[in-house]
């Protein structure tokens, strides 16, 4: 009824079906940065928000945005960087998409590491590599001096090490700081409050705030997503609870036991005009306890720039971000 040449025909159709069906399929892993997607991940109050990109069956980059800041900050560099890895970047807590946590709750540093914890159990993560600017970074450094058997290398943008916390300028003692937080629980409540401002109000503050190291192109990214609708205009829709004095201090003796843990490959890219936050002399003993226990070390302070550096000139992060992932 059908000859041999008809089921050669049919299985030559079916082998290259399926060959197409293959390559589609890897194809379809891999997400340009500009379609970024954006990414859930729950907890008990709500959802942890993120944008994902790259090659989504790759190898895990999980990128921690600074304070006030939000995943976005990571739009810039992302067309530069290489679609080999899968790039999970995250709302921090206490910021942006992310829910916040319930009204009368202060808000607890390691809470930072625990959502981290929570992405990777969620991911089923067993070995991923850590991008982080500023706080994000200082989060990066207690992630993998926790998690050592899973961080295998961190690169860091501008910190050079955990920011203790009250930062130096942050004088309130504890008393203070819960009669601050308590102080902003009561205006909470008032109707006029939050403020709203026009979105070129909230660029202008910013960069204010930043004292011009922050370019209003880069804040106009950042409040695509970091601006809420809110009266008669918008507001900031990062938590501002992560604005005031820490209750639970995290102090340099701390830090010093925590680190002991740190064992990852480790890269610090420092801007040249960016800030130091703490005294010379606790940076390089730290660089030093670097030197001594990380499986490698590395310093650059070759960019140019300000804090956001990685926003203002990514094409000059980039290189030095990829040739450094690219090593595993």
């Amino acid at each position: 009824m059908f000859g041999r040449s008809f089921f050669r025909a049919v299985q030559c159709h079916l082998l290259t079906q399926s060959k197409f069906e293959l390559f589609q399929r890897r194809w379809n892993h891999v997400v340009k940065a500009q379609d970024a997607r954006e990414i859930q991940v729950p907890v008990p109050h709500g959802n942890i928000a993120g944008k994902e990109w790259g090659n989504l069956g790759g190898y895990p980059i999980v990128c921690l945005h600074g304070l006030a800041d939000n995943c976005d900050s990571f739009e810039p560099l992302a067309p530069y960087l290489s679609e080999r890895f899968h790039y999970i970047a995250l709302d921090a807590f206490g910021h942006v998409k992310t829910s916040h946590v319930p009204p009368g709750s202060p808000m607890n540093y390691w809470e930072l590491v625990c959502y981290i914890k929570r992405v990777i159990d969620h991911f089923d993560i067993r070995k991923m590599s850590i991008l982080g600017h500023s706080m994000g970074g200082s989060t990066g450094f207690l992630v993998a001096s926790l998690y050592p058997d899973i961080v295998d290398r961190l690169l860091t943008l501008d910190v050079i090490k955990p920011v203790c916390v009250p930062l130096l300028w942050q004088t309130q003692s504890k008393a203070e700081a819960i009669d601050l937080f308590l102080s902003h629980e009561k205006r909470l409540k008032d109707q006029k409050y939050p403020k709203s401002y026009t979105q070129e109000q909230l660029v202008n503050r910013y960069v204010e705030a930043m004292g011009g190291t922050i370019s209003p192109e880069a804040v106009r990214i950042l409040m695509k997503r970091g601006s809420k609708a809110t009266g008669n205009g918008f507001a900031y829709s990062h938590d501002p609870r992560m604005m005031l004095p820490s209750i639970m201090r995290f102090g340099l003796e701390e830090q010093r036991e925590i680190i002991k843990g740190l064992k990852c490959h480790l890269k610090i890219v420092k801007a040249k005009q960016g800030p130091l936050y703490e005294p010379i002399e606790w940076l390089e003993e730290f660089k030093a306890i670097y030197q001594r226990q990380c499986a490698s070390y590395e310093y650059d302070e070759s960019v140019d720039g300000t804090h956001h550096f990685h926003m203002h000139n990514p094409e000059r992060v980039a290189p030095i971000v990829n040739e450094y992932f690219a090593r595993l």
